[in-house]
């Protein structure tokens, strides 16, 4: 076969994996992201920048509009102004051409959510779901993934890997195809002060990540440890397939940056008394504990004392193929014991107690032990001992919930330095090894995606954006339906019947009808406000602070409000 014919056939296989791509880009560019880190209930303060309108046509809101959806029983109600209009169980606010870009600031937040949002009810709250365009998503991901910190060419990775990721979940049968927390990828809308980042998505606009032809899961993690993982192990599956794109490999570019998560934990090879940590002390002395008794030595944790460990090692790799995942840790330690001579009765001094016409029953004297000196067992013992959680946690190594650390022994003379490395999953590109590529070793993008995804292919999808819809004049000569009467959001329940010792019920007093007193985070005029309390919401008020502050809450929330607006339920 000439090189050219070979040529024209791989030519063909690009194209056909080209138009996959560019085909199903076009259907699902737009990405619906729950705004879960917004914590939404019963209310959500919107601003509006531009124009928008709801998706039926029969209400705008200009620039600077401010308005607050309020959950009413099974309805939503939105104020706006002096305008209270019930929208039903859903509604959804379409961003419109505007002279002005449009966007939505939400909940107090900074970041600008450039996109239409759509609110319903679920699960009692309030949820809001942005629909936006991939490439304005990754505004809000890359610079919170990242930041501008890392160099423009891991930003750059960055944002390809965020972009497949996004696209691959893309048009979901669900509600939502991805939240905004990293549970899959951090999103908290545009800011105005990462340049390098947008920079970096702008720089890749529309470029993803496939293999055969199919848009991948381009998992990363901030640091792993110094080894990739493989998919197949965090996630199961039966495909043998799902995760071909990527390997097991070590990773010299992670473990070199001094930015990557590592613990520590120093463990002198001859401890003295008192030098060994009491965690891992009763840690060994519990694993050591049947062979010391099979030797009628002493087992308890205050009649042994370590006075050297021989030899430390992690070993027993959690997964075949090379995995630097230990499950075990193996000590070989001397020892010395000490036996328990008795325990002598010790009557704690304290103040005469008052004459009572019924005695009670006398307490009983605190024993304290006595022992005899300690003596060296010539036998060295062995204990094998698990890594999760045992040890790690007895040597403070614990670094995330996955319990996949990479836990490694190193002879440094006197002690044995124990690390522990790895923040996340571990699967696909470490964000730390990334920089460190781009920063140290000026490796590009591609450069990075081929190491850490060794079978992915980089494409262009290849579909426009959607036009934005334009305000109808008529709407706009009308801004609003008719409005029906202001409804007052509900009020927070508060259980009377859950009150303990010392707390009372009080309300909201003392403001005017249309105001409304902030419920802080901490008792202090500068704190963070949690909420705004309409004029007569029950409180419990939990303590009465010296300073103005009360201590309060309902079924709901807790915080903290000035006590001269509360007044004891009941009283006039």
């Amino acid at each position: 076969m000439n090189q050219r014919r070979i040529k024209a056939i791989l030519l063909a296989v690009v194209l056909l994996a080209l138009m996959f791509v560019s085909a199903r880009a076009e259907i699902e560019t737009t990405v619906r992201v729950w705004l879960r880190r917004l914590d939404v209930t019963d209310s959500l303060r919107i601003e509006v920048q531009g124009e928008y309108m709801l998706e039926d046509g029969t209400m705008r809101f200009g620039d600077g509009t401010v308005m607050d959806v309020v959950l009413r029983g099974d309805k939503l109600v939105l104020h706006s102004g002096q305008i209270a209009v019930v929208v039903g169980p859903s509604m959804k606010l379409m961003r419109c051409e505007s002279e002005v870009s449009g966007a939505l600031k939400l909940a107090g937040n900074d970041g600008l959510y450039e996109g239409d949002l759509a609110l319903d009810i679920s699960d009692g709250v309030i949820r809001p779901i942005l629909h936006i365009h991939v490439e304005d998503y990754l505004l809000g991901v890359v610079p919170y993934e990242m930041g501008d910190s890392f160099p423009l060419e891991a930003l750059k990775a960055q944002a390809i890997a965020a972009r497949t990721y996004a696209l691959q979940k893309s048009g979901s049968s669900g509600a939502y195809d991805v939240e905004d927390t990293t549970n899959d990828q951090a999103y908290r809308g545009r800011n105005t002060y990462s340049p390098l980042s947008e920079q970096a998505v702008r720089d890749t606009e529309r470029m993803v990540g496939t293999y055969n032809g199919s848009l991948v899961q381009c998992f990363y993690s901030a640091s792993n440890g110094g080894q990739t993982e493989l998919g197949q192990h965090v996630w199961p599956t039966d495909d043998p397939n799902a995760y071909a794109y990527m390997d097991m490999r070590d990773d010299p570019y992670d473990l070199e940056n001094d930015a990557s998560s590592v613990k520590r934990f120093t463990l002198p090879k001859k401890p003295g008394d008192g030098e060994l940590a009491p965690a891992l002390h009763n840690v060994l002395v519990n694993g050591l504990a049947d062979q010391l008794k099979a030797q009628s030595l002493p087992a308890m944790p205050d009649q042994v004392r370590f006075d050297e460990f021989v030899k430390v090692e992690a070993l027993t790799p959690k997964f075949e193929g090379g995995s630097r995942l230990m499950t075990q840790m193996r000590f070989e330690v001397k020892l010395s014991v000490r036996d328990c001579l008795y325990s002598a009765p010790q009557v704690t001094p304290g103040p005469t107690p008052a004459p009572s016409s019924t005695p009670g029953p006398t307490p009983a004297p605190t024993a304290t032990p006595a022992f005899s000196d300690y003596r060296a067992v010539s036998q060295t013992f062995s204990v094998t001992l698990p890594i999760f959680t045992e040890v790690e946690q007895a040597m403070g190594l614990s670094i995330n919930v996955y319990q996949n650390e990479l836990i490694t022994v190193t002879d440094v003379g006197s002690a044995y330095m124990i690390e522990s490395r790895r923040f996340g999953h571990g699967v696909g590109m470490s964000q730390r090894g990334a920089q460190q590529m781009a920063e140290k070793y000026g490796m590009t993008c591609r450069d990075i995606l081929s190491f850490y995804y060794p079978g992915l292919v980089l494409m262009q999808y290849t579909a426009q954006r959607e036009p934005l819809p334009t305000i109808n004049m008529d709407v706009m000569a009308t801004p609003a339906p008719t409005p029906s009467p202001t409804p007052r959001p509900t009020l927070m329940p508060v259980t009377h019947t859950s009150l303990k010792e010392g707390e009372y019920v009080a309300v909201v007093s003392n403001i005017d009808d249309d105001s409304s007193l902030n419920l802080r985070v901490e008792p202090s005029m500068s704190s963070d406000v949690l909420r705004r309390l309409l004029k007569n919401q029950e409180l419990i008020v939990m303590q009465t602070m010296p300073d103005g502050w009360s201590h309060v809450c309902t079924d709901v929330i807790e915080g903290y409000v000035r006590s001269e607006f509360l007044q004891t339920a009941g009283e006039e």
